[in-house]
């Protein structure tokens, strides 16, 4: 049995002015508390406590069972990453992860990081949609998905609200 895993990044740049959620017509897939998603801790260069996923997952041939979705952007599987300068792949240590957004973020002064995993079957068909409307040649049914969204978060050193994306990834049996 073979797995996929794919990933999907939603970004809105310094325009986003309101929660994502208020739009209908948001990019971003819906998030927040409302949504039953958690909220990582407020810190620098910080990350989410370890998240066992409900769902075993492959990633480049490797079997994982937890991931991390790090403060600076970074979602890593088996081991956090707190390191905030983007340097060329793969780091030193081979730490296994995806970057939609690496940056040096700092949630204390401003913005929030949200993530949750899921099986809801509304958001399982949007991202077997939204996967499937870019990778049309690789059949993709979604069973399990992760949607991290980094909220207006500030810049290290800054107070400014200047990002908001989101990541969604999910994972198929095929």
């Amino acid at each position: 049995m073979e797995t996929l895993w794919a990933f999907l990044l939603l970004a809105v740049g310094s325009a986003l002015t309101s929660s994502a959620q208020d739009s209908k017509e948001s990019l971003l897939y819906p998030y927040g508390a409302d949504q039953g998603d958690t909220k990582n801790p407020k810190s620098d260069d910080g990350t989410s406590p370890e998240i066992t996923t409900t769902v075993p997952f492959s990633f480049y041939g490797k079997a994982y069972r937890s991931l991390y979705v790090n403060n600076n952007g970074v979602v890593s599987f088996g081991v956090n990453v707190s390191q905030y300068t983007p340097d060329p792949f793969p780091l030193n240590g081979g730490s296994p992860f995806v970057a939609p957004y690496w940056a040096d973020v700092d949630n204390r002064r401003g913005g929030e990081i949200w993530w949750r995993q899921t099986q809801d079957p509304a958001v399982l068909s949007r991202c077997t949609t939204d996967i499937n409307k870019y990778f049309p040649e690789i059949p993709f049914t979604a069973i399990w998905a992760l949607i991290a969204t980094w909220e207006k978060v500030a810049y290290f050193g800054t107070a400014s609200k200047k990002v908001g994306l989101s990541l969604m990834g999910a994972h198929d049996t095929s």
